[in-house]
């Protein structure tokens, strides 16, 4: 095989892994969900496409069948997929000769599934990771290619932790596709199924603040959950309080769960099941039209 960088179509909107895609392969296309105008993820991918005369198609589910035939027409070494908003079905995941790779952040087969970073920090995981896998029909079970462990410390956010698995999927995929090219065979190793756990996507529900759980609970869970998502969120006289930053207070048993122990400008004490939150980061979700402002005090409750 000749060192001439490979063919490869993107599926998908993050664009760190794009821009990694044209530092060493031809990129024929990019596939990322349709746009309605509020991810911002998107329009990266599409302004950064733009100028590099890569062109960039938006199908639905139902319509990304139709592009089977300019696939099959493109001759691809490659499909690469990265947070990808559709199951690719078989009819295109197996187009390319060398096969389709899936980025999945976690250390596969632990944490298959979706959302599997927010996940991983709201069940208090020390480490988690990056897998680069081949796509089959079933869903993060292909064979794999690399991985590579990457730790969750402390005061990691959603996002601190995204950030650095995606840095690190980086530079793998710029690794393998540089091995590709000269002629390096990827690695296959199959899944041990026994050892694989699996997560369904969030729900807005799985946000809510339950203040008789432990401080270490609720703490995971807000910056988990923290910008750019919707964060974790809790509700006072009937209004909903998105809890965007808090840390760990005194570790104290305390029977009144949820309650307000001081309150100030910015900041809140909140009584958990074996401790405090202190809150730094919080917004009251007013309803519209509304007049009213309000106050948090001492000894107030959350509902």
């Amino acid at each position: 095989m000749s060192a001439l960088p490979p063919r490869v179509a993107f599926f998908g909107n993050n664009c760190k892994v794009l821009e990694c895609l044209s530092s060493v392969s031809d990129i024929i296309a990019v596939f990322t969900r349709p746009d309605d105008g509020r991810d911002k993820n998107v329009t990266m991918v599409k302004d950064y496409s733009s100028p590099l005369g890569i062109p960039v198609f938006q199908p639905t589910k139902k319509e990304l069948f139709s592009y089977t035939d300019f696939l099959q027409k493109a001759d691809l070494d490659l499909i690469i997929v990265c947070g990808y908003k559709f199951i690719i079905p078989k009819e295109i995941f197996l187009i390319p000769g060398s096969g389709t790779i899936n980025i999945h952040p976690s250390m596969l087969p632990r944490y298959r599934g979706q959302h599997v970073i927010n996940w991983a920090i709201i069940n208090g995981e020390t480490e988690t990771g990056v897998t680069l896998h081949f796509m089959d029909e079933t869903l993060d079970t292909g064979d794999i290619i690399v991985q590579k462990a990457v730790p969750i410390d402390f005061e990691d956010s959603a996002n601190d932790l995204h950030d650095r698995i995606y840095e690190e999927a980086c530079c793998l995929l710029r690794q393998l596709l540089i091995d590709f090219s000269n002629g390096k065979r990827l690695e296959r190793k199959s899944q041990v199924s026994l050892n694989a756990t699996f997560f369904k996507p969030r729900k807005p529900e799985d946000g809510l603040i339950e203040w008789d759980k432990s401080s270490l609970e609720i703490y995971n869970l807000i910056r988990a959950l923290s910008k750019p998502w919707p964060g974790a969120y809790t509700y006072f006289k009937g209004y909903k309080v998105v809890i965007w930053k808090a840390h760990l207070g005194e570790h104290k048993n305390a029977t009144d769960h949820g309650k307000v122990i001081n309150a100030s400008d910015g900041y809140l004490q909140v009584s958990t099941y074996d401790g405090q939150i202190i809150i730094t980061d919080h917004e009251i979700v007013y309803e519209k039209d509304t007049t009213e402002v309000l106050k948090f005090k001492k000894g107030d409750f959350f509902q």
